[in-house]
């Protein structure tokens, strides 16, 4: 297994997608965007792949966001959880710039990757509820660099 980043023809949208469909949720293209022009959103930041015999397995991203570096797009399929394989990919994106602390957002429903957040030193805040087709509910996590 290696971890690089995107290239493109990386089939990351899908991949993502797969996970919703996986936890019921919908996927609108439009709602996310970012994922239409993946080296220009990303282009101050990074953005990672995990991938196993041409299949790709988990992507990662980290963007600058004031003085923190914001994580999205932490998705790992089905076959390839509970590896260790979030945790690689979350500790290359926190060691990615030189920033005073990491933050993202996560949906409840994802609370394998809670678990795993938490372990990683983050601390959990507060809730909120997307203008996605789902009206998601996401919970923010921080993490202060020691």
């Amino acid at each position: 297994m290696i971890i690089r980043p995107y290239q493109h023809g990386d089939p990351a949208a899908e991949h993502i997608a797969g996970i919703y469909r996986e936890f019921g949720l919908a996927f609108d293209p439009d709602f996310e965007d970012d994922l239409n022009d993946i080296p220009g959103v990303y282009s101050q930041g990074l953005f990672l792949v995990a991938e196993e015999g041409g299949r790709l397995l988990a992507t990662g991203a980290a963007v600058p966001n004031g003085g923190q570096r914001l994580v999205r797009r932490m998705y790992v399929a089905t076959a390839a959880r509970r590896r260790g394989l979030a945790s690689l990919l979350l500790t290359q994106l926190m060691a990615w710039g030189d920033y005073t602390g990491t933050e993202l957002w996560s949906d409840v429903r994802f609370r394998s990757a809670h678990a795993m957040y938490r372990r990683a030193g983050f601390q959990p805040g507060p809730l909120r509820v997307l203008a996605d087709p789902d009206r998601s509910v996401e919970r923010y996590f921080w993490h202060q660099r020691r």
